[in-house]
């Protein structure tokens, strides 16, 4: 099972205890999987889902509210997508335009696109709306491939009301338009983390931090080994230069025509092409700082430099 199966899975067993979290998560729901049927002047509502878990949390969550008669019905799929699909039918018209007045959903100037701010009026109805949300048109992305969060909605109205929400939780959200679908996302890391949390999706969030703690060693790890390797080359480069110094200057006026001091680093830089400068200087008696070892060095180069521009002459 994947990561986003295993987060669903877990947001569907989250079950609201208070009535008005109920009515939120369901509100939720049936606006991103619900469909509302108007025949003849009577209204019926068709909750479609292809989770049958999600399906069965709707079932409850209408009983929770008093729709306790309500039942599934599965359709077998015969084209792509392949499987099951989970259909919550509310037929009466007394019911359905009930269960629509409690959710928010119809009201005075009918069918709302948007979500009424009495559903989402306490911190935890967000919480719990949010929740309903992603498990009705949400999907998040393997957290080793990065941090992306998602919900696919019907109407603009919505996704800049759901902004707008994830917003009072100091979650930063976008929106771009997908086809016929307002999709609003979240790729911030910390924002993602947080999104999890406001969802009560705790198992998730450990995983996802879990990963996000291996990623950030893995990257200061391959820093490392990157500035490591950095190094080495600066080192190789400057101690072939060097090399190339003091062959020139053995060539042209012997290496043993030197200061004692130049003498003697000249030679231990031909006998260990390889080493650093500190390594040369601990090499040395007495001991020499880097600096040191690079003063002499410079004063090497110097020489060299002289003794081109008279070959140039």
């Amino acid at each position: 099972m994947d990561f986003y199966s295993r987060m669903k899975d877990e947001l569907i067993r989250v079950m609201p205890t208070q009535r008005c979290c109920q009515v939120a998560e369901l509100s939720a729901l049936v606006k991103t999987d619900g469909v509302i049927q108007i025949s003849q002047g009577r209204i019926s509502v068709l909750i479609r889902e292809s989770n049958a878990g999600v399906a069965r949390k709707v079932v409850m969550l209408l009983r929770d509210v008093g729709r306790p008669d309500t039942q599934i019905a599965v359709r077998q799929g015969s084209g792509l997508p392949r499987g099951n699909t989970y259909i919550v039918l509310i037929s009466d018209h007394d019911q359905a335009m009930e269960l629509l007045e409690l959710l928010g959903i119809y009201g005075e100037f009918g069918l709302a696109s948007g979500i009424d701010s009495a559903i989402v009026a306490n911190r935890c109805c967000m919480r719990a709306y949010l929740r309903g949300t992603f498990l009705g048109a949400g999907y998040m992305g393997e957290p080793e491939k990065g941090y992306h969060v998602e919900m696919a909605l019907k109407y603009r109205t919505h996704a800049d009301d759901i902004v707008e929400l994830l917003r009072q939780f100091h979650i930063r959200a976008g929106i771009v338009q997908r086809r016929e679908r307002s999709v609003v996302y979240i790729k911030h890391g910390d924002d993602v983390v947080e999104f999890l949390r406001v969802i009560e999706a705790a198992n998730a969030l450990l995983e996802l931090e879990n990963t996000r703690i291996v990623r950030s060693i893995r990257n200061d790890v391959n820093r490392l080994v990157n500035a490591e390797n950095a190094n080495v080359s600066k080192v190789v480069e400057a101690s072939v230069r060097q090399i190339q110094d003091i062959q020139l200057i053995d060539e042209m006026m012997g290496i043993g025509r030197l200061p004692p001091a130049l003498r003697e680093i000249a030679w231990l830089r031909l006998e260990y092409p390889e080493a650093s400068l500190t390594e040369l200087g601990t090499m040395l008696s007495p001991k020499l700082s880097k600096s040191g070892v690079n003063h002499r060095m410079r004063r090497i180069s110097e020489i060299a430099n002289r003794l081109r521009g008279q070959q140039e002459s």
